[in-house]
Formats: C-alpha cells, structure tokens, sequence
C-alpha cells in the first residue's frame, strides 16, 4: 500500500472520530479516548506521509591527470625563475 493511501485512510479514520465525539452519541468518559484516538491517527499520518532524506556521502574526487600535469609545469617554472 502506498504511503499517500494510507495516510488518506488514516486522515478518514481521524475525522469519522472526530465526528463522533462531536455528535454527542457517547459518554463524556468516552470522549477524552476517542479524541486521543484521532489525534494519534493524525501524527500516524504525518509519520507515514514523511520521507526519510538519505545522506549521500561524497568522495573526494581524483584530479585529472591534466592538472597534475600543469601543476608539475608551474612548479618547475618557479623553480626556474627563482
């Protein structure tokens, strides 16, 4: 199942509870649990809605040979003007 259809699901779920409380069907005992319970499907949502970022490690990358090239160039020349 699809994070996105899940998530949908769960906002459902949330908002038929949150009807339900606000019908006045059930006890006033009954109204803290059942107002926890949507609450709890909401931050399920935001959790399976969320996207986990992966941490891309970087390599140091080699030089061309080019610029190993030039740089043993700029060397011998200031070794040479010195």
């Amino acid at each position: 199942m699809k994070a996105q259809n899940l998530a949908s699901i769960l906002i459902y779920m949330a908002v038929l509870f949150h009807l339900i409380v606000m019908s006045g069907w059930f006890h006033p005992e009954m109204l803290q649990p059942l107002q926890l319970a949507s609450l709890g499907l909401m931050l399920v949502a935001l959790f399976v809605l969320r996207k986990k970022k992966r941490k891309t490690k970087r390599r140091p990358r080699k030089p061309p040979a080019e610029v190993g090239q030039l740089l043993e160039r700029s060397e011998e020349s200031k070794e040479g003007s010195m």
